[in-house]
C-alpha cells in the first residue's frame, strides 16, 4: 500500500465518522485507536481497540454502506489513507481476498464475547479486559505500551459507565500495586496480575 497518503493524528482526533460514506480505507501504522458506536442521543460505547497493522473502514469498502462506527485516536499516531479502488486492486493483485475475509470475520467474531462481557461480567473484569486490550493493541514498536493516555471519565464511558463506577476498582488496583494513576493517564505496573484480576472477578455483573 505504498501509494497511500500518510497522515499524523493526535489524541482524540476522529479519523472515521459514524454515518459517513466510504471512498477510502485506513491502514494503522502506529498509535492506538478506539472504535465507538454512538446513539442519536449522543451516548457512546467503545466496541473495539485497533492498532498497528489493522485495517480501518474495510466493511464499508466491501458493502458500500455508511460507516457503522466512529474511530478516534487514543494517542498520537500515523495512518495511511488508501482509496477503496486502490485497496481493492492491491488485494486482488496480491491474492489477499481470502486473508481479508478472514480478517473481517475475526473482527466480527470479537463482538460476541464483548456483548457477553457487557451483560454478565463485573465492572472490575470489564475494566481489566478493556485495559489489557488497549495494551495488546500497542504493537511491538510502541515505546510505552502499558501507558494508557485516557482519563478515568473516558475509561468509564468506554464501558457505558460513569466515573464513580470504576473509581473503587482503580483504587483497589492501585493499593495492590497493579497500576499507577496520574492525571489523564494510567500506567499498568503488573500486566499478568491485572489479567488474573480480570479473570478472578468475572462473575455476575454488578
Amino acid at each position: 500500500m505504498g501509494q497511500g497518503v500518510r497522515t499524523h493524528h493526535t489524541t482524540k482526533d476522529r479519523l472515521v465518522h459514524q454515518g459517513d460514506t466510504g471512498g477510502w480505507v485506513l491502514l494503522s501504522l502506529s498509535g492506538r485507536l478506539k472504535v465507538v458506536y454512538a446513539e442519536p442521543d449522543g451516548a457512546e460505547i467503545m466496541l473495539a481497540v485497533r492498532g498497528p497493522g489493522d485495517v480501518i473502514g474495510e466493511l464499508t469498502a466491501r458493502d458500500g454502506l455508511p460507516r457503522s462506527a466512529t474511530v478516534q485516536a487514543i494517542e498520537p499516531g500515523i495512518t495511511s489513507k488508501v482509496s477503496e479502488r486502490r485497496f481493492a486492486d492491491v488485494v486482488q493483485r496480491l491474492g489477499l481476498s481470502a486473508r481479508l475475509d478472514g480478517y473481517i470475520s475475526g473482527k466480527l467474531r470479537e463482538s460476541a464475547p464483548y456483548a457477553w462481557q457487557l451483560a454478565h461480567r463485573t465492572t472490575a473484569s470489564r475494566l481489566a479486559a478493556l485495559v489489557t486490550a488497549i495494551i495488546d493493541a500497542a504493537g511491538p514498536d510502541h515505546p510505552s505500551p502499558t501507558t494508557i493516555a485516557m482519563p478515568q471519565e473516558e475509561l468509564a464511558s468506554s464501558l457505558g459507565l460513569v466515573r464513580s463506577a470504576i473509581t473503587p476498582v482503580l483504587k483497589a488496583w492501585k493499593s495492590a500495586g497493579l497500576i499507577v494513576v496520574t492525571r489523564g493517564r494510567l500506567e499498568v505496573v503488573d500486566v499478568p496480575a491485572l489479567r488474573r484480576a480480570g479473570v478472578s472477578t468475572s462473575g455476575q455483573n454488578r
